[in-house]
């Protein structure tokens, strides 16, 4: 068998285990809740203009806004960024 599958299988393998609760070497990432709305509203913005002005799909920031899904990774940092300073994240997203 190539190097790959047995790469792949065994990541199968630590999956099952880890699901099953065993120890294993995987890492899983848990990403909470964040008041989206709350930081729209702060920069004034209606949901169309927020997800036109950072990049961000409708669909998502509804979806964020109304608890369906969570914000994770790069989204979260951004989220993040513009709450505490919103309008120089505007300034280099125009630059």
């Amino acid at each position: 068998m190539t190097e790959r599958f047995e790469s792949i299988k065994k990541g199968a393998q630590e999956a099952i285990k880890w699901k099953k609760g065993k120890k294993t070497a995987a890492r899983a990432r848990r990403y909470t809740a964040m008041d989206v709305a709350g930081i729209r509203k702060k920069t004034k913005m209606t949901q169309r203009e927020f997800s036109e002005s950072f990049s961000i799909p409708l669909l998502t920031l509804r979806q964020w806004e109304q608890g369906k899904r969570v914000p994770q990774g790069t989204a979260q940092t951004l989220l993040k960024i513009i709450d505490t300073d919103a309008e120089s994240v505007l300034r280099a997203i125009e630059k």
